[in-house]
């Protein structure tokens, strides 16, 4: 619809050139015909013709049709739509805000019929602003031609559905009436360019238009340099870029690019692709340079619409490597190690091959990959080794990057996940860089959160994210692990701040941020009570990753679903997210690997209640005590307490000691209540983390009544009765027998004298076989009692 074409609005609906007196009756008997009444939605009701504006008012008041009408809140004529209808109470008058962001989930959802990942909002806020009658619109196309992937009862974003994005750009063209012939060539000009210096739109002709532009927020000025106009990228901004003529854009690129500015890379990748489209003569080492940048800044498909005319064979091997980085990261493994493969063949450095070798790790090393194997980087290195390295200096040379390789070698061949040991001792003298830093940077962060050292692996994290705030693949999992580590302490809205930042609305990126960013959601959920929220975006999250091979936080993600669903669903959905762990590639990436397996392995125990589950819990405590690894001594201590009722107050409060971070305060303030037999403690914890914590706040109560009651769980108080075997067993420890020797002694197997001790000491509340004298003596002199 135009406000400058009479009854405009109804073109779609009647034919607006055939006999103009015949006009209006076709549309009344159009809007009326049907048996129901019709209800007539007007999205932008601001931009109706008067003519429109009366059939419809007149429709409305006799009760014809049933109107809904949005318009913007200051329409420039100030005067509001369909003003009379709401004085005569026909229409009533609403004044709406932009949706919060779970209820605009909330209507989509509602829409489709299922859950949506995190990347189906993205796209959709982004193309419908958030505008219900877009929105409405988008959706039902979206529904009728199956634009998005159901995946397991989750809607998943296409990152390869290119088309998606120009089908989705036909509902925002109506913007590009809302301006004169002059803003409109403006806004074209600098949405071309990318941006465009005040003296060159002052040479056009088009400064007072760009200047009304900036007004209305179409335009902006960069506060670094005022002589700069940029454009506000939106959901319009690719309608002009692929509708302006051909012509006519022609002439504005060769316009600007002879006007010797100096533009931003952003303006470059822009120009390039503007370029292509026009038809224009672009050197292939701009094309070249102008995909890099893209691909850096997350704009992945303009990356590879660059690249894809360019051959191969005239990259160098670093442009090649960046190449195949932006492959791998929008899920073409194949075509990205080929290119890979390439790369490394033609390698002049060692830096290049270390790289390359950090990138088929991650994505390549469990399966092999024929286009890339080990043998092929030890070739390249050897050659380095031999011939000289082409750019030397930095540390890492050919001597590091073999040794590197035999470590990773080594790993590979005892089949077991990569971890920092893999780095231990192998730091580069200059410093490292690339993805080598990348990774060095992502497993010391995990390595600090297993051990407890959560506010330094928030700081290496912040140091990285500037490290790598130019390369979108390596700071989708910083984001991922700050993330993690500002939950674990707490800072909930700075966890959202950096879910909810959008660098970009590439559909490939979207597509690959959704299942990181949807187990942020779930962790966050999580912590603010919201179960139902929460087991939505795990399942979002672990379809997500599944479909755009992020194997990384996977793990986690189906070791946290399995854990929530093992309390609160069926053990069938539980066995399945157990099932799609054990089929997960064992020499990998993994973001927290071993707090996956606490997690997956209480799971199992809550199901079965089989106590082999709870002796390897045991086991990976001593584990993580001999390690070091605090954050998962903690987590261990609290599931024996919520889930296995041992109660070891000191213990807690040992390990609590050892580190920083929510978990770490919880268990260390109930270990401190049970040692006190605090009730005021345990209720204040009960009511602090009822709604996150349901079981813990379940157990606190149920322990405050006891104490209140008189009733202890110390050393030796339990009026608890021991078996005919625990007291064999009892006297057997007392006299200093190891479980293997009690067991040779009775003639039973050494799991089986775990079984008895570990119950003996829950009955007498203790912890250590040094107390069992002790807490006999209390109990036989209560009996005699």
């Amino acid at each position: 619809m135009h406000q400058n074409t009479e009854f405009g609005v109804f073109g779609l609906l009647v034919d607006l050139d055939s006999d103009p007196s015949t006009l209006l009756g076709r549309i009344v008997s159009r809007l009326t015909s049907t048996r129901s009444l019709q209800a007539v939605f007007v999205d932008d009701a601001h931009l109706l013709d008067s003519r429109s504006q009366e059939v419809l008012t007149d429709l409305a008041s006799v009760g014809s049709i049933r109107l809904v009408a949005m318009s913007r809140s200051n329409p420039e004529s100030g005067v509001m739509p369909f003003s009379t209808l709401v004085e005569d109470r026909v229409l009533q008058h609403l004044v709406l805000g932009p949706l919060p962001r779970e209820d605009y989930r909330s209507m989509i959802e509602h829409r489709l019929g299922h859950i949506v990942s995190q990347a189906v909002v993205d796209i959709v806020d982004f193309h419908s602003k958030r505008n219900p009658g877009k929105l409405i619109e988008l959706l039902e196309y979206t529904e009728r031609r199956s634009r998005f992937l159901m995946r397991e009862g989750v809607w998943i974003l296409d990152g390869h559905d290119t088309d998606y994005d120009a089908r989705a750009r036909d509902y925002a063209r109506i913007g590009l009436a809302d301006h004169s012939p002059q803003e409109t060539e403006a806004l074209e000009l600098v949405v071309l360019a990318g941006e465009v210096e005040l003296a060159t739109l002052l040479e056009a002709g088009l400064g007072e238009a760009a200047d009304a532009l900036v007004a209305a927020g179409e335009l902006k000025i960069d506060a670094q340099r005022p002589h700069i106009y940029e454009a506000v990228e939106n959901h319009t901004s690719d309608t002009i870029r692929y509708t302006t003529p051909t012509g006519r854009s022609r002439e504005w690129f060769d316009f600007i690019d002879s006007s010797g500015d100096s533009p931003s890379e952003w303006s470059q990748v822009v120009r390039a692709e503007w370029g292509q489209i026009c038809g224009a003569e672009v050197s292939e080492s701009r094309t070249i340079a102008a995909a890099l940048i893209a691909a850096r800044l997350g704009d992945w498909h303009r990356a590879m619409r660059l690249i894809a005319e360019i051959p191969t064979e005239e990259m160098s091997p670093h442009e090649l490597l960046s190449v195949a980085l932006l492959y791998c990261g929008c899920n073409k493994i194949p075509l990205g190690l080929d290119i890979l493969a390439h790369a490394v063949r033609t390698a002049c450095c060692a830096p290049l091959v270390v790289d390359a070798l950090v990138v088929w790790m991650n994505r390549a090393s469990a399966s092999m990959s024929p286009a890339l194997r080990l043998a092929d980087f030890r070739t390249a290195l050897n050659r380095l080794h031999e011939e000289g390295d082409g750019h030397p200096g930095g540390g890492v040379d050919a001597a590091f990057g073999l040794e590197f390789l035999d470590r990773v070698a080594a790993v590979v061949a005892e089949e077991r996940p990569i971890t920092v040991d893999v780095f231990d001792g192998l730091t580069p003298e200059g410093g490292a860089t690339g993805n080598f830093h990348l990774l060095d940077t992502m497993l010391h962060a995990t390595d600090m959160l297993d051990s407890g050292r959560t506010l330094e692996a928030l700081a290496l994290l912040e140091s990285a994210q500037a490290d790598f705030s130019s390369e979108s693949t390596g700071a989708l999992h910083l984001t991922m692990l700050q993330g993690r580590t500002l939950l674990q302490l707490g800072r909930i809205a700075e966890a959202r701040e950096l879910m909810t930042t959008l660098s970009t609305h590439d559909i490939a990126y979207l597509s690959a941020r959704s299942g990181p960013i949807d187990l942020l959601w779930a962790q966050t959920h999580l912590l603010e009570g919201n179960l139902p929220g929460a087991m939505k975006a795990l399942r979002a999250a672990i379809e997500s990753l599944t479909y755009w091979n992020l194997g990384t936080q996977l793990a986690i993600a189906l070791a946290e679903a399995e854990y929530a669903v093992s309390r609160v669903g069926t053990a069938a959905d539980a066995d399945e997210l157990h099932a799609r762990f054990d089929e997960l590639p064992v020499t990998a990436l993994y973001h927290e690997y071993r707090r996956a397996l606490v997690l997956r392995t209480t799971a199992r125990a809550i199901r079965t209640g089989e106590t082999r589950y709870e002796h390897e819990l045991r086991r990976m405590l001593d584990e993580a005590e001999a390690d070091g690894a605090a954050a998962i001594v903690v987590l261990i201590r609290l599931h024996l307490f919520l889930h296995f009722d041992e109660i070891a107050p000191e213990a807690m409060c040992e390990a609590a000691a050892h580190g920083t971070g929510r978990e770490f305060d919880i268990v260390g303030r109930l270990g401190a209540a049970l040692r006190d037999h605090d009730r005021a403690a345990l209720t204040a914890m009960a009511e602090e983390h009822g709604a996150s914590m349901p079981d813990l706040a379940g157990k606190c109560i149920a322990l405050a009544a006891r104490f209140g009651a008189g009733q202890s769980s110390g050393p030796g108080r339990q009026n608890i009765g021991l078996t005919a075997r625990e007291k064999q067993i009892s006297a057997l420890i007392v006299a200093g027998r190891s479980n293997a020797e009690i067991a040779l002694e009775l003639g039973v197997r050494v799991r089986t004298v775990e079984g008895h001790t570990y119950r003996l000491f829950r009955k007498l509340g203790i912890e250590r076989r040094d107390q069992v004298a002790e807490a006999m003596r209390d109990t036989e002199g209560r009996m005699r009692a």
